[in-house]
């Protein structure tokens, strides 16, 4: 088995703040990282795909997070660092996605090739891989979706800490 963590923070940005009052969960953002490099985090912000770390969002105002550690078959993690490593071998070919967030608050399918937020992006590698069943649609998942489906994934219950 492998680990992989997913990342949920509060930025305290904009559009942050309109996330968190539209949803109320507490947490804006989601990121991913393999067992590899724990403090290398993967995700979507508005200038498209982001290699991130626990300094980069402290600098960034973060004070809230929560980190789910997940144990994986070998066979999906392999899966999920092919994939992360397709996102980095060609970053320029993908953007980030306002109207994808507008769509997955309203609850509407939306999904727009090569285009990604922060918890789709997340959720399609999760689902891509095979590495977590998820309950709908990777563009449908906001960060706070996270919260209600991940404690639900087998073995759990003491893999929850905060990072920051």
């Amino acid at each position: 088995m492998k680990t992989i963590s997913i990342l949920l923070t509060k930025y305290s940005d904009v559009i942050s703040n309109i996330i968190y009052l539209l949803d109320g969960s507490g947490y804006t953002h989601a990121s991913i990282a393999l067992e590899e490099d724990e403090n290398c985090f993967y995700s979507f912000n508005y200038r498209g795909f982001a290699i991130e770390n626990i300094e980069k969002h402290k600098r960034r105002g973060v004070k809230k997070s929560l980190c789910f550690i997940l144990q994986i078959t070998e066979n999906s993690y392999s899966e999920l660092k092919n994939k992360l490593e397709n996102f980095k071998d060609n970053y320029l070919n993908y953007k980030y996605t306002r109207l994808g967030v507008v769509f997955a608050f309203l609850r509407i399918p939306f999904n727009w090739e090569n285009h990604y937020f922060c918890s789709q992006f997340v959720a399609q590698l999760l689902i891509d891989s095979g590495a977590m069943p998820l309950k709908k649609e990777p563009y449908l998942y906001l960060p706070s979706h996270f919260l209600k489906d991940i404690p639900l994934f087998q073995g759990l219950q003491e893999t929850i800490c905060n990072i920051i």
